[in-house]
């Protein structure tokens, strides 16, 4: 019998589900996403009062001078008494230094309220998720969102060499731009961040609904609690629980969820924040 050279086994093709193609893409898209924002921003806590101090500024900028929402000051900085209970989420550009953007979680305790229920109007139809529902230590309001101009510039405006004032760089790299858009998700991560370790449940906004659309495509699904009103433009109250804003996270934000994690470290920042608040408080 002569001898049969046995045939080479052809390599077996590993078969994907459509879906499982688009999730593998979206795992990829989600790792890079989160290694570019590390590359060019940090988000953490405010925590002493330099910083804190810049968080008034930004928002001076962009409340007072900018937007005219609250009148300008000779100190150029924005703070209103709901600051006196206040922690702070911040996002650095770490190129420049600069404060990329911030916003506030106003955090009552006993007597305290919360800026959506001192407007003066009826902001509040739907009573099961009203705040006076909820003990104070598991609420927070997050408002005073604020983005420096700087980072809110249309791409075209970059190409002609635009870029933060002192930041020594003749315009942002390509990269940096597909990044910002993502800016103002990572501060409501850090903020879901700060919630969790501090056993806050119930977080509230008072948001215009074109923008809680807007939230909701990236992931941030609120409840609407209220009517429209006329307060800075047409405005509407929204409520989220913490739980449903990290069960519901998209897989493409899981990554930078992770990373913001090891960047916001909240108790002991979050002790420091209020020294500091309450010392600034005092002298003003």
């Amino acid at each position: 019998m002569s001898y049969q050279q046995p045939s080479a086994i052809a390599p077996r093709k590993l078969q994907l589900s459509a879906s499982s193609v688009k999730q593998l893409a979206i795992q990829h898209q989600a790792d890079e996403l989160a290694q570019r924002y590390q590359r060019y921003f940090q988000a953490s806590i405010a925590s002493n009062q330099e910083e804190v101090t810049k968080i008034y500024q930004l928002r001076h900028r962009v409340y007072c001078e900018e937007f005219q929402f609250e009148p300008s000051n000779h100190q150029q900085i924005e703070r209103d008494v709901y600051d006196s209970y206040s922690h702070y989420c911040r996002v650095q550009h770490l190129n420049s230094g600069l404060d990329a953007g911030c916003l506030r979680m106003v955090s009552p305790s006993k007597q305290q309220s919360i800026p959506l229920l001192d407007t003066g109007q009826s902001v509040i139809s739907h009573q099961e998720l009203h705040p006076d529902n909820f003990a104070k230590e598991s609420i927070c309001e997050v408002s005073r969102v604020a983005l420096d101009t700087q980072f809110r510039r249309r791409k075209i405006d970059l190409k002609n060499g635009a870029a933060p004032a002192g930041a020594g760089l003749s315009a942002f790299s390509q990269k940096e731009l597909r990044t910002f858009p993502y800016i103002t998700m990572s501060l409501y991560l850090a903020a879901s961040i700060v919630a969790e370790q501090c056993g806050i449940k119930h977080a509230y906004v008072m948001v215009e609904p074109k923008l809680a659309r807007s939230l909701s495509m990236f992931g941030i699904k609120m409840t609407r609690i209220g009517p429209n009103i006329d307060y800075h433009g047409i405005r509407a109250a929204y409520h989220i629980t913490v739980e449903r804003f990290q069960e519901h996270l998209p897989l493409l934000y899981q990554p930078l969820f992770e990373l913001i994690k090891q960047t916001v470290n909240p108790c002991p920042a979050l002790l420091a924040s209020t020294n500091q608040l309450d010392a600034l408080g005092q002298n003003r």
